[in-house]
């Protein structure tokens, strides 16, 4: 631990360097170092690379203790979406990369902001490989080299925490499906999902529909059927998105709103449930789904 701690401490002098310098070229070389050492002094107390297991059980914690929070599941294409660079699946925007930066900005106890950094630099599971969760180190650096001012002071958590756990723990995985189905009130994804999918595990919820691709440019429509949903719920309740990376922003501004919901984003093991192995890890891997799915 202590050898990759150093590591990751050179690797914050090094993207630190690089966003500053393309950042804030009027700064002078001594106030560079200078800033950039507080920032060292400040990461070195506070950045932790939190695994699968202990992500899901933090989230876990502020469910069943009905904390209002959100958890953002970032990932490449929201880090190029946030330096206005087109996604897979969604076109990129002036307004999007703002919103993204801003979804990015969030703060808070219950906020659990997660990015695919899972490398060999930075720490990963022994499960993991290239094409099931693992990315090259370059490509964990680009995504921190972008990103790494919104972590400051913060934890970067799991974003494939419920994947994992579904793929190689199914058991552990069904517990934390319960705790979602038994809090879940609005579930807010894409239009094609199977409302007996939909039951199954969030139970007899109301489904915002979003398009498959380009969601960001009907998110004022869904944002508005989302306020509608939620404007007259008092008691607790997690809100469960699936709409890819334009998930993002509308979690901030659902989450802004001052709803008592939990947010969570609960990405492509979705399609795996559905049947479509709309991603890599999905061929892969062998998710025993009966057990995943027991009794819920």
């Amino acid at each position: 631990m202590n050898t990759l701690f150093v590591r990751i401490k050179k690797k914050i002098e090094q993207v630190s360097f690089n966003f500053i310098r393309r950042n804030f070229s009027f700064v002078g070389e001594g106030y560079k170092r200078k800033f950039i050492d507080e920032l060292i002094g400040i990461s070195s107390k506070s950045l932790s690379i939190v695994n699968p297991d202990k992500t899901l059980e933090e989230i876990c914690y502020a469910i069943i203790n009905k904390k209002c929070g959100t958890y953002m599941r970032f990932g490449d294409g929201d880090v190029l979406l946030s330096i206005g660079q087109k996604e897979m699946l969604q076109q990129n925007s002036s307004c999007l990369s703002i919103e993204m930066k801003e979804a990015f900005a969030l703060n808070g106890e219950f906020i659990f902001k997660s990015l695919s950094i899972h490398s060999k630099l930075y720490g990963y599971e022994k499960e993991m490989y290239e094409g099931n969760h693992l990315v090259s180190d370059n490509m964990a650096s680009f995504l921190l080299s972008n990103t790494f001012p919104y972590f400051i002071g913060s934890k970067i958590y799991s974003p494939i925490s419920l994947h994992y756990t579904s793929t190689y723990y199914p058991e552990k995985a069904n517990l934390v499906l319960k705790i979602i189905k038994k809090n879940c009130i609005l579930f807010i994804g894409n239009e094609s999902t199977p409302a007996n999918i939909i039951n199954k595990l969030f139970g007899d919820v109301q489904h915002v529909k979003t398009p498959y691709k380009d969601a960001y440019s009907k998110i004022d429509e869904i944002e508005t059927n989302a306020v509608i949903a939620l404007e007259n719920q008092v008691e607790f309740g997690v809100v469960v998105v699936a709409m890819g990376c334009s998930g993002r922003p509308l979690m901030k501004r659902l989450y802004q709103r001052g709803f008592n919901i939990f947010l969570f984003d609960f990405g492509s093991l979705l399609d795996g449930i559905c049947g479509n192995k709309t991603r890599l890890w999905l061929e892969k891997e062998r998710i025993n789904y009966s057990e995943l799915l027991k009794d819920l």
